[in-house]
């Protein structure tokens, strides 16, 4: 299972992989989804894609890789409201090629596939528009990088899990994914992260802080029925003292254009 920022909104960036060897799914199958839940999963299996609990809305900004609230209009209220179950088998020719490609370029298929699956079944059009807005820079901090690069030979697909308590772990991450799943997020700010780390490897490494929204809720309580902060470290350092004590990075305020995207057309899906 790959935790694909499900719990964050993601700068609008058009995702292009340098090779193309598949470009949709063989098969996809769309069902409203029955559970009535909150959480937002993907799941990349072999020669799958699964997207449960998601809105359109959700699915435009993993397949563009929309990285801020700031960075999609809102389309019709339905598109963030109803949710769909998404299972897209990959035919296997299709399947053999993506796993020749490095992880990267092989995440970015992934993306082109939901995008044309949203075209195809969905009528989606989207177009774009440039705003210069506040984002944070990823940079080494002063105090040096405290990061060792994966030899080539482990590098896998890059997954991120725990965030949502603060806790998180993370498996071959490049920094321009790191950057990917940080823009967004409420402990960054809500901002677009830019990467200039000029580091080009892959990480595993682990990250500890409070997390914003948990340490309102510990002050102001919580959901029904859970204790204010549950399974949160309330001692823990906020998110831009942890990553620069525990990760030699830093976040420096800057501005940069911005793509936004526009939902000029969607509609509801067609039949399976």
């Amino acid at each position: 299972m790959l935790p694909l920022r499900a719990q964050t909104p993601a700068p609008a960036q058009a995702v292009e992989a340098e090779e193309k060897p598949a470009a949709a799914f063989e098969v996809a199958t769309i069902k409203p989804d029955p559970s009535g839940g909150a959480t937002m999963n993907y799941q990349i299996a072999p020669g799958r894609l699964r997207a449960e609990n998601a809105t359109v809305e959700q699915l435009i900004r993993f397949s563009y890789d929309v990285r801020t609230e700031a960075a999609l209009e809102k389309g019709p209220k339905w598109t963030s409201t109803e949710k769909f179950d998404i299972d897209g088998k990959i035919a296997d020719a299709d399947f053999a090629a993506i796993e020749k490609l490095p992880p990267a370029q092989r995440f970015a298929q992934y993306r082109l596939m939901m995008r044309e699956l949203l075209e195809d079944r969905f009528g989606l059009k989207i177009s774009a528009r440039t705003e210069e807005q506040p984002v944070y820079a990823l940079v080494v901090a002063k105090s040096g990088l405290k990061l060792t690069p994966l030899e080539t030979e482990k590098i896998h697909m890059p997954m991120l899990w725990g965030a949502s308590k603060g806790d998180m772990q993370a498996r071959s991450v490049t920094m321009a994914f790191f950057c990917d799943w940080l823009s967004g997020n409420a402990d960054a700010g809500g901002r677009d992260i830019v990467d200039k780390t000029g580091l080009t490897g892959s990480y595993d490494f682990a990250l500890k802080w409070t997390p914003v929204e948990s340490a309102a809720g510990a002050m102001g309580g919580s959901a029904a029925g859970e204790p204010a902060g549950s399974g949160i470290d309330q001692g823990a350092p906020s998110f831009f003292t942890a990553i620069e004590e525990q990760l030699g990075l830093k976040l420096e305020p800057s501005k940069a254009p911005v793509e936004v995207l526009v939902i000029d057309h969607v509609e509801q899906p067609s039949e399976n």
